[in-house]
């Protein structure tokens, strides 16, 4: 049975921020409104994410999403802008004359209202109003992300999002995992052992890469096979890729899978934690810091810069549509 807590977390611009932990037996799961974050995963007495001690340091490091759920688009956007109903839209640039993450000032960096959720599943909902021409997007949007503890140590994250104009929308999460723990305390206090991703094997079901040039998408899907990026058999995280490879910040399409099968899959070597994703979205973003690095993500979402890319899968949402989306992470130890 899921127990919710809340307790300060410090000030934000002078504001109090509450955070709210979920727990299970084996599991606990902290979030808060500043960028409807998951703050803090513990799994067996281990930290799986991320994370900082104090509420005034989120944003501080708001570029680095961390924890944070990302929108209005998830992903680049050549040059900040796209054509929707034959209108161009203008967006801002915020990296290499590019749109990233929803801009400067994007989902991750505003402060959502909610709590608990009053609903029969319960949980802990945050939702937000942005407003038309928010970082130049059109439309009012209402959106919402519910964070609940399901059966067998299962984090599940469902959005939800509404428009009163036609609009695009990417939503993800940004935590950077380890299975192996992250040992979040003060850099002097830090053990000198600390897991990197050549203690982390992955799989990942996707049969098909995003082609980039200079880190936007040109367009075409690109076979995994013989590539780094070929996941499909369990391997190292840092394997099959030469000394010069400076890590992953890529695009991979899901191959067919059934709801129930996860799309992909890590596990710590040291640890035997294994986490598993789920998810109805038709990719993810594997990034990591460097390579070999101590952190990962999985952000499942659409492709980037799809509104410039008409064979992309579409991530138009039409006025008055309800956008509904579920991610789940499984935590078990071998």
């Amino acid at each position: 049975m899921t127990t919710i807590t809340r307790n300060s977390f410090g000030k934000i611009s002078g504001r109090e921020i509450l955070r709210y932990t979920l727990s299970d037996d084996a599991l606990s799961v902290s979030v808060m409104p500043y960028g409807a974050s998951v703050q803090r995963i513990v799994y067996r007495g281990r930290d799986m994410i991320l994370s900082l001690p104090e509420a005034e340091l989120y944003p501080k490091f708001s570029a680095g999403c961390i924890g944070a759920v990302v929108g209005r688009y998830a992903g680049r956007i050549a040059d900040g802008r796209f054509t929707l109903d034959g209108r161009e839209y203008r967006l801002s640039r915020n990296q290499g004359g590019n749109h990233l993450h929803g801009g400067r000032h994007g989902f991750h960096t505003k402060r959502w209202s909610g709590g608990i959720a009053e609903d029969a599943d319960g949980g802990v909902k945050f939702t937000l109003l942005s407003p038309d021409g928010d970082e130049g997007y059109p439309g009012n949007l209402r959106v919402s992300v519910t964070y609940r503890l399901t059966d067998g140590d299962c984090l599940a994250i469902a959005y939800e999002a509404s428009c009163d104009r036609d609009t695009v929308l990417n939503l993800t999460n940004h935590c950077y995992f380890n299975p192996n723990g992250v040992d979040n305390s003060p850099p002097a206090l830090r053990r000198h052992d600390e897991s990197d991703n050549r203690d982390i094997e992955m799989t990942i079901f996707a049969d098909r890469v995003v082609e980039l040039d200079r880190e936007i998408p040109t367009g075409r899907l690109l076979p995994v096979e013989g590539t780094a990026f070929d996941f499909r058999a369990l391997r190292r995280l840092a394997d099959g890729a030469d000394a010069s490879f400076r890590g992953y910040d890529h695009t991979l399409l899901f191959s067919p899978h059934a709801p129930e099968q996860p799309v992909a899959s890590a596990r710590g070597m040291k640890s035997g934690v294994r986490i598993d994703c789920f998810t109805d979205q038709p990719a993810v973003q594997l990034f990591t810091m460097g390579n070999p690095g101590s952190l990962f993500a999985f952000e499942t979402q659409h492709l980037p810069d799809s509104p410039n890319h008409p064979d992309f899968p579409s991530t138009v949402l039409k006025a008055g549509e309800v956008f509904r989306s579920e991610t789940r992470y499984r935590f078990t130890q071998e």
